[in-house]
């Protein structure tokens, strides 16, 4: 599975407001097709983590716990992502 694909998949799968990483993670698996057993639950956590990381998604919580952590599509609304950076464009 191609890396750009996969972001492109997780990021049409989020929105303005807050989702839980796991459901994202979980939409992503069942449009790939791909089944809880070999489905790469832990690599599509990863991605999402490295969108947080470069700006594309914004985080509430941990992601690298995608029961107890959202993510949105950051806005122009002065929302300040990881590590206090200001992730408005």
């Amino acid at each position: 599975m191609d890396v750009d694909e996969l972001d492109a998949t997780i990021l049409s799968h989020a929105r303005e407001h807050w989702l839980k990483v796991a459901m994202i993670a979980a939409r992503t698996m069942h449009e790939r097709g791909l089944g809880v057993a070999n489905g790469p639950f832990d690599v599509i956590v990863a991605r999402v983590r490295a969108l947080v990381a470069r700006g594309r998604l914004v985080s509430q919580g941990n992601p690298s716990l995608p029961r107890f952590s959202e993510v949105r599509l950051p806005g122009d609304d002065g929302v300040v992502g990881v590590a206090g950076r200001d992730l408005r464009r």
